[in-house]
């Protein structure tokens, strides 16, 4: 019933089966993924940490947070953000990031997810049709604020 921030953690060697009971978490996905060419990370020194030694890399991040569709007349999830860094794109990592998010739909008996998606941004609309996105062109994005917010705000009831 509150927001939901999964982030993407990547390592050269595999996680150990007891890092979860370690840092009091518990992972949504784990997946080891041998990859046939090393990742040339110009950020790595800012957005590394280190667990038993080994160094550990945030790759990409996803936040949904619960919402309501009375359309269905259920709940839903709303994603907010997916994001996988440019040097790990390409990798399957955005599929697993959304996979989580399904998954944690499918597991609270939700309606849906639903996301905002900009008609520029071609390679996200691409992946999101690839994953079976909807798209609904019929409704438009509408935004109230700045001023706006006051100026509604101020008016009685």
């Amino acid at each position: 019933h509150s927001f939901t921030a999964p982030i993407l953690e990547v390592s050269s060697n595999p996680f150990p089966n007891t890092m979860a009971q370690d840092l009091s978490f518990n992972p949504v996905i784990k997946n080891n993924i041998n990859l046939e060419t090393p990742i040339i990370d110009s950020e790595f020194e800012t957005l590394r940490s280190r667990y038993n030694g080994d160094h550990i890399y945030v790759a990409g991040h996803v936040l949904v947070y619960p919402s309501y569709n009375g359309f269905f007349e259920k709940p839903d999830l709303y994603l907010d953000q997916l994001f996988v860094r440019n040097c790990y794109r390409d990798l399957g990592f955005g599929k697993m990031l959304f996979s989580a998010v399904a998954s944690q739909a499918a597991s609270n008996g939700m309606g849906m997810v639903d996301w905002l998606v900009a008609d520029w941004n071609e390679k996200s609309m691409k992946f999101y049709e690839k994953m079976g996105a909807h798209y609904i062109h019929e409704y438009r994005l509408c935004k109230l604020y700045g001023e706006k917010i006051q100026q509604y705000a101020n008016i009685s009831r």
